[in-house]
């Protein structure tokens, strides 16, 4: 019997009685059997330690022996006065002016001992024959500190210094060391590993910063490692680009990361895609919550990303396990240092872009890597002072960007619309602006999209003004192969094609490239920068997809389509429901104006539905204006806790017609002559306009409400002539219409129904005030009626078919008007009657009859 203390050998315990019993059972049921043997421990044959004596001596034979390739440097000096070294290899016969600069560090050294043999296997080969290696030394400087905290390499296998400094996070004994807004490091003289780093990065603001790191040893205390501190067949799996706890150090071009992985694969070295492999988002403080199932690395500020804050370097991290695969991977590296980038003009890592907003991009000027990596460094100091933008919505042939410098500039560019812009631009550039102003008029664009707001446009203070001494350009894209007549235009000024002051273009990644340069004498003297361009496209790609033809029949899109409006989503009040279209007959007098109103209920469809009722180019033709309306909803008006709701639709409807007639000057409206009509709820809200009194309010400070609502008449496709529930039920025993106007909710129009009719006493002035047959009188307009779906005679007190749409509610309305002196017509399917047989058939008539 074996008595435990822990739960561990517990389970121990347990485990091996199961298995025991296994074993018996298995005996048991086959004699034939055999014991296994044993397995022999795996043998592990220790790796070469590299001692500081070998690798001082290493770096200097290197220099010896390749004097033409190799600098070697002393750049700070660690614990036990060891030097942190630079190797610095390019072949020196080849000019360094159109070279890029590539960083290799070892930040992590120490417990991660093969990042450091691989940075050395690096060297070994970017001093050999290989061909690849000839031509990075052609056209890069490649910079290599293989061994970064000699002290932990060497000595103590421990990330930190003798200070208690760890370079790669940048932790001192009392926490993070970084102040990150002002990109210093506390007690720089305890961290001379940092500083050599650093020191080399602001020397030679390289373009690419990559940190390798390996096969760990910090799991261990320094009493468990003895002899054992590296072995043949310790590995890691291998990363490429990043480092598992931050994500923040890797290329923002994964097709940098992938080009490196790829290489690795050809070489036989796979390599982890982090959260690609995991399949999993990255974290963020919003998506905190669901921590257990994010990417669990985080965005962190480490010493490498100085590289990046200060000079716009492009930086990525490395997890070495063979020394061979580093070297390979490095390889794809090197390959896009020594070629023209996916997009690009010239060889370069891709860095140059120093400002963008939504595909307009701020680059640096240059035609050598000298002249961009100075134009890249200014530009990347200054980016946060820009303000960037482009004329809104873009249109095909058209293209523009616009960048501001200074308060005044932006002061300039935060102008309401286009207009208001034209007016700036010429104070800034004279007549200069004209040939913007040309461009603006030529297009149908509304605005500028700007970056930064207009209300922080216009604080912009002067001391944020910045200029460029080393040239800017800037990158627009146009998303066609072969696009033809293309004009550039900066400031009003056409530009000529020029790698120094002008513009190129060519193709790439799928756009036509343009991009535009501004030399340093022209930059220092340019506060805003307008750039215009406009070309005729290669091939003719339409848009819009269309719905079944059905589809398209019952709702009459094409004849939409054929009559677009003069005006779309005109706005007559604050709410985003408060619009209408206006269609605007060509006329040198007056014209007379029809006033649509959609259906649903006040709940549901839009003012697009009046092509589905109305033929609105035959009303044109006929010298008659359009206006289709929006209203706020029932809902709209619920969730204000507006009662009764269906008081907002009807007040908009009267305000929407206010509205028009207040732009009757504008429009070349009559006042006099202006019908309106809809269909069910519309149908309702027309009549209720035509029936009630004048709602103007002569007295009142705004403008719009001194309109009149009254009309010239007025027309309803199966309209509700009375929202009274007893009333209704009276006419129509199967009624159910209405509740829902007045609040009543439920989950069908029956069930809002039942209660709407039990408080209808409590409620009945407020059904008055919104039913259209309690405001009728002996004034009012002529109106039409038709309930296309009524299935025969109408008789009050019958049930009906359609009870919402009856022409029974209609008749009520007629037989009380026609006691009045009134004029209405009622229409339904098999009446025999004679007259109009639609609404637009009487609207046109009436209106036209008193021409």
């Amino acid at each position: 019997m074996i008595i435990c203390d822990s739960t561990e050998t517990t389970r121990f315990a347990r485990w091996l009685l199961l298995g025991s019993l296994c074993l018996a059972s298995c005996f048991t049921a086959s004699a034939t059997v055999q014991a296994q043997p044993k397995p022999k421990p795996q043998s592990h044959e220790p790796m070469h330690r590299l001692t500081w004596a070998e690798y001082e001596a290493t770096l200097r034979y290197w220099k010896k022996t390749h004097p033409s390739w190799v600098t070697l440097q002393s750049r700070g000096i660690s614990g036990q006065n060891m030097p942190v070294y630079l190797l610095k290899i390019t072949d020196s016969s080849v000019p360094d002016t159109d070279k890029q600069i590539c960083l290799i560090t070892t930040l992590h050294c120490g417990p991660e001992r093969s990042g450091s043999s691989g940075a050395l296997s690096l060297v070994d080969w970017m001093l050999s024959d290989d061909p690849l290696a000839a031509e990075t030394r052609r056209r890069q400087i490649v910079l290599i500190m293989p061994v970064v905290n000699p002290l932990a390499l060497f000595y103590t296998d421990r990330w930190r210094n003798e200070n208690g400094v760890e370079p790669y996070v940048g932790m001192d004994r009392d926490g993070k060391a970084w102040d990150v807004k002002n990109l210093t490091f506390r007690r720089p003289e305890e961290a001379p590993e940092v500083m050599a780093v650093l020191s080399v990065v602001d020397e030679y603001q390289p373009e690419v910063h990559v940190d390798f790191h390996g096969v760990g040893l910090q799991e261990y205390g320094p009493d468990e490692l003895g002899t054992r501190r590296m072995y043949q067949g310790q590995i890691m799996t291998e990363i490429t680009g990043s480092a598992y706890s931050n994500y923040a150090l890797r290329p923002w071009d994964w097709r940098v990361t992938e080009a490196m992985i790829e290489a690795g694969k050809a070489a036989g070295f796979p390599s982890d895609r982090f959260e690609a492999d995991a399949q999993r988002t990255f974290w963020g403080n919003e998506l905190a919550p669901l921590g257990k199932k994010l990417w669990h690395g985080m965005p962190k500020f480490y010493t490498q990303h100085y590289s990046y804050a200060k000079y716009h370097t492009m930086i990525a991290t490395q997890e070495v396990a063979w020394e061979q695969s580093i070297v390979e991977r490095t390889k794809g590296l090197f390959r896009i240092g020594n070629q023209v980038w996916n997009d690009e003009r010239q060889p370069s890592y891709p860095v140059n872009r120093m400002k963008h907003f939504v595909g307009h991009f701020v680059t640096a000027y240059g035609n050598t890597a000298s002249e961009r990596r100075k134009s890249r460094v200014e530009l990347w100091s200054k980016q946060s002072n820009l303000a960037l933008g482009f004329m809104y919505p873009q249109t095909i042939g058209r293209e523009s960007l616009i960048c501001a410098t200074t308060a005044a500039a932006k002061r300039a560019v935060a102008a309401d619309g286009l207009r208001e812009l034209q007016i700036n631009l010429h104070d800034l550039f004279g007549e200069k602006a004209q040939n913007i102003r040309k461009f603006i008029d030529a297009g149908p664009e509304l605005k500028l999209a700007m970056e930064i707001p207009s209300a922080r446009l216009m604080e912009a203070k002067k001391e944020d003004d910045v200029s460029f001494e080393n040239g800017v350009s800037f990158r627009l894209r146009l998303p066609y192969r072969k696009p033809t007549q293309l004009q550039v235009q900066l400031n009003g000024q056409v530009l000529q094609e020029s790698p120094t002051d002008g513009y190129e273009s060519w193709f790439a990644d799928g756009f036509t490239q343009v991009h535009v340069n501004v030399p340093p004498a022209k930059a220092r003297q340019t506060e805003l920068y307008v750039i215009t361009c406009s070309y005729t496209p290669d091939e003719v790609r339409r848009t819009g997809w269309m719905p079944p033809a059905a589809v398209q029949k019952q709702l009459a899109t094409a004849t939409a389509d054929a009559t677009p409006a003069n005006f779309t989503d005109l706005s007559y009040g604050e709410h985003f429901r408060q619009s209408m279209d206006v269609w605007l007959a060509e006329s040198k007098t007056p014209t007379p104006l029809v006033f649509y109103l959609h259906g649903g209920g006040w709940a549901a469809q839009d003012k697009t539905d009046i092509h589905q009722h109305l033929d609105v180019r035959k009303l044109l033709d006929a010298g008659i204006s359009v206006a289709s309306v929006n209203y706020r909803l029932l809902q709209d008006a619920n969730a204000a806790d507006v009662k009764p709701p269906v008081q907002w639709p009807l007040e908009d409807a009267a305000r929407a017609l206010q509205f028009v007639r207040s732009q009757a000057d504008h429009w070349n409206i009559d006042k006099q002559r202006i019908a309106a009509c809809g269909v069910s709820a519309g149908g309702c809200s027309s009549l209720w306009l035509a029936l009630h009194d004048d709602m103007a309010k002569p007295q009142s400070d705004d403008p719009i409400a001194r309109e009149s609502t009254r009309l010239f008449c007025a027309a309803g496709k199966a309209p509700q002539t009375s929202l009274d529930p007893r009333q209704l039920v009276e006419w129509i025993p199967n009624s159910e219409y209405g509740g829902r106007a007045f609040g009543f909710s439920g989950p069908s129009r029956p069930e809002s129904f039942a209660p709407f009719l039990a408080a209808r006493d409590s409620i009945l002035s407020q059904i008055q005030l919104y039913s259209p047959i309690e405001h009728a009188s002996e004034n009012d307009p002529p109106l039409f009626m038709e309930f296309p779906t009524q299935d025969k005679v109408p008789v009050a007190g019958e049930r009906q078919s359609d009870p919402t749409h009856s022409a029974v509610s209609g008749l009520m309305l007629q037989q009380k008007l026609e006691r009045l002196g009134g004029k209405v017509e009622l229409r339904y399917k098999n009446d025999g009657k004679t007259g109009h047989d639609t609404m637009q058939e009487f609207l046109m008539q009436q209106i036209q009859s008193n021409q």
